[in-house]
């Protein structure tokens, strides 16, 4: 896989992570969630970090043998990862032909739903699937990509989802995990987000 360095930086009187991939230099804010400064990952609109991460994820899922028939996503930073993990996925897996999409919804709006809460958030929210993502996904193998995994919570909910749907998670793709987070093993992520003092 290319060489992926970070290092924390200061500019001005700011900190910065700078990630090294490749060829390209992404520069990430530090923000204070949940009471600590972390390295923050937003690829809302960062379409050369999106491109650069999909190529260097499905670089790592090729070489560990991934084997999976379609990708789960929550809804919506993740939208534009998923889309470019599948276009690289399909030049050499034609049969991934669909992604799915886990949306937020209301309580009861979906037979396939799950709660959750991510640390960007302070409240419970649920997640479902649409009665025909469910019946598609059903007895496949699913790939779970986001952007960041931290405390696990959204990464409970798309699991039940795909449990509820009858479906088995193949493994999980992320771009970057907070530091000192407890990750399953099935993770696939490229760096880690500092948390800072």
């Amino acid at each position: 896989m290319s060489k992926i360095t970070t290092e924390i930086i200061k500019k001005g009187e700011d900190k910065f992570l700078q990630v090294n991939m490749g060829e390209d230099v992404f520069y990430l804010p530090f923000k204070l969630i949940a009471g600590k400064w972390v390295g923050f990952l937003d690829i809302s609109g960062q379409h050369a970090l999106i491109e650069a991460s999909a190529d260097m994820l499905v670089e790592a899922l090729e070489a560990a043998g991934a084997e999976f028939d379609t990708i789960l996503n929550p809804v919506s930073k993740s939208n534009a990862l998923a889309h470019a993990i599948a276009v690289r996925w399909s030049k050499k897996h034609p049969e991934l032909t669909h992604t799915v999409v886990a949306r937020k919804s209301s309580e009861g709006a979906s037979k396939v739903q799950a709660t959750y809460r991510s640390v960007t958030t302070n409240h419970d929210q649920i997640l479902s699937l649409t009665d025909d993502d469910a019946e598609y996904i059903k007895g496949k193998k699913v790939l779970m990509v986001d952007d960041v995994f931290g405390g696990g919570g959204t990464t409970k909910a798309l699991r039940a989802l795909v449990a509820a749907a009858g479906a088995e998670v193949a493994c999980h793709a992320v771009i970057g995990v907070e530091q000192g987070a407890n990750f399953p093993e099935d993770l696939f992520y490229l760096y880690e987000l500092p948390i800072l003092d």
